[in-house]
């Protein structure tokens, strides 16, 4: 039933798919990572277990520290625990039922912080409708997969769809903060429906899917997570020589003159 509906709708909503204990593991990850960085900055506050206590957290090294905040949520990415969730045995028997036969992982895993009191002037609040193929450029058949740590319903900035859009193949598309957006006036705003879903819950959709995030949520912060697959036995994919946009490179200039000198190095290693 998941794949007939994934292939009329082009999403398909998976109940009670992750576990508590996985989801417990992120929100203790993640909220350490907030945490000691708040802590560095003399902010006394302990890690977050539960959402009221990141909404907390989250507001308050925000308003204190906007690079730091913003440091913090960029690290998180990299988690190990965020990573290994990607490609839990779970996740990859659906992926694979929706006909992603050699599944790869075509991005890093993003994390979306949501609320209000956490907006950037001059950025993006909320991603407008646009479609995930376009940054991926990957196979035609690739699945874009968004979970939510907590319950996200329809006054929390939940995902928004357009039901069948990934039938009319990839939109026109504009620059924006974001990175793109399709070009006004290709979708009906009236088409957009938002998809609620619980904790455990996971949303999987075409790179084709016209989607954005729903305009209604408050201080509660929503955090979700997506994760993109490309399947690399799609003819087309091959035939294109597996191409990808992402371009992954160190800056070998140090970030931080003087660091590290070798008395930092021993404090770690000794004498």
């Amino acid at each position: 039933m998941t794949l007939h509906h994934f292939r009329r709708d082009g999403f398909a909503v998976v109940r009670d798919l992750i576990g508590t204990a996985d989801l417990d593991l992120l929100v203790a990850d993640i909220g350490g990572v907030f945490g000691r960085r708040a802590r560095a900055l003399g902010l006394g506050m302990a890690d977050p277990v539960d959402q009221p206590g990141l909404s907390a957290l989250l507001s308050r090294l925000f308003e204190h520290d906007r690079q730091a905040y913003m440091a913090a949520a960029r690290q998180t990415q990299h988690l190990a625990s965020v990573h290994r969730l990607g490609l839990a045995p779970e996740l990859m028997r659906i992926v694979t039922e929706l006909g992603l036969m050699v599944p790869a992982l075509s991005t890093r895993p993003v994390i979306h912080y949501m609320a209000d009191q956490l907006k950037v002037e001059g950025g993006y609040h909320k991603t407008p409708m646009h479609q995930d193929w376009r940054s991926v450029q990957g196979s035609l058949d690739g699945i874009t997969l968004w979970l939510p740590l907590f319950d996200v319903g329809a006054g929390d900035y939940p995902l928004e769809v357009v039901r069948a859009s990934h039938r009319r193949g990839l939109l026109q598309s504009v620059d924006d903060p974001f990175g793109h957006r399709i070009v006004d006036g290709q979708v009906d705003d009236a088409a957009f429906v938002p998809v609620p879903v619980r904790r455990g819950d996971v949303i999987f959709f075409s790179g084709f899917l016209v989607h954005r995030t729903g305009s209604l949520g408050g201080a509660r912060v929503r955090i979700a997570l997506s994760y993109r697959y490309n399947n690399a036995a799609e003819p087309s994919f091959v035939a294109r020589n597996y191409p990808s946009p992402y371009v992954y490179r160190p800056d070998m200039r140090l970030l931080q003159n003087d660091f590290p000198t070798p008395d930092d190095v021993r404090r770690i290693f000794g004498d």
